[in-house]
């Protein structure tokens, strides 16, 4: 991730950082939905800041299935 990716967000690049790791281990869109409400990140923002995630977080399943 480059500093430069997430100016426009004005967010540092641990705050850049921390969101990336939590998105990339999230297993729903639901869950990224909620980091994002955590994180105070709008749709727009996240998709202006973090492009290389949009990919990844489309193929996630709506809902998180339960664990057994």
């Amino acid at each position: 991730m480059n500093e430069d990716d997430c100016i426009p967000l004005l967010l540092s690049l641990r705050e850049c950082s921390e969101i990336d790791a939590h998105i990339r281990t999230a297993v729903s869109k639901a869950e990224v939905t909620e980091i994002l409400n955590r994180h105070d990140l709008s749709e727009d923002d996240f998709l202006a800041g973090f492009p290389d995630l949009v990919k990844a977080v489309q193929e996630l399943p709506g809902e998180s299935h339960p664990t057994t």
